[in-house]
């Protein structure tokens, strides 16, 4: 299924741009951010799981192979052993984190499609305790697979990389800052972090070309 930005998300990057100007500036260089939108189901949140502290690219190909193994379901998930889950590039810590999970949702004591009817600190609320599942991985679960405008996952390192050469800084704003300048954005937070991400793409990209 190809999802797409719903209109909410559209309508935010349009209100981004009037917010402050750096935004049109880079829909004026770069466009709109990439399409990125996600299922909101158990998988998404492997997904972004796995992507935890590694590259996009080495997340995408343990991703795919755990998928081409059909790997990805909660019964499956939850009988495997670390060992076999480690045998696909997961680390023994998120071979644990997925396994926990599946076996929280095969339980009910998580209904992932169930978090869209929650209000943002609820869904806060609901997955903070559950072990591997930190401010992160929930904020990226509600900006892709939720399409929360307002999500804002201060902790990314390319987030943060991106500020620093939006804002000219000497270095690369900590998890705090990074807090204290996203008020400047509300409520559409999260359509600043699409923004900031697709900008730090294209620059990456094109020093690549250099």
């Amino acid at each position: 299924m190809n999802l797409k930005w719903n209109s909410k998300m559209l309508n935010a990057f349009y209100e981004i741009k009037k917010i402050d100007k750096n935004f049109k500036k880079i829909f004026d260089d770069f466009g709109l951010p990439e399409n990125r939108a996600i299922e909101k189901n158990f998988e998404s949140i492997v997904k972004i799981i796995i992507g935890q502290q590694i590259s996009t690219n080495v997340a995408k190909k343990i991703y795919e192979k755990l998928d081409k193994n059909k790997m990805l379901s909660e019964q499956v998930l939850s009988k495997s052993s670390i060992k076999d889950l480690k045998n696909f590039g997961l680390s023994t810590q998120k071979s644990f984190y997925i396994k926990n999970l599946a076996t929280l949702s095969l339980n009910k004591q998580l209904d992932v499609s169930s978090l869209d009817k929650l209000s943002s600190d609820k869904i806060t609320e609901v997955l903070l305790p559950i072990k591997g599942i930190g401010q992160w991985t929930i904020n990226n679960f509600k900006l892709f697979a939720l399409q929360d405008v307002n999500a804002w996952p201060s902790a990314d390192l390319a987030l943060q990389e991106a500020m620093k050469i939006l804002l000219n800084l000497i270095k690369r704003p900590s998890q705090s800052e990074m807090e204290n300048l996203g008020q400047n954005w509300e409520p559409y937070r999260g359509a600043a972090a699409l923004f900031l991400w697709h900008f730090y793409n294209k620059n990456k990209l094109k020093s690549s070309k250099l």
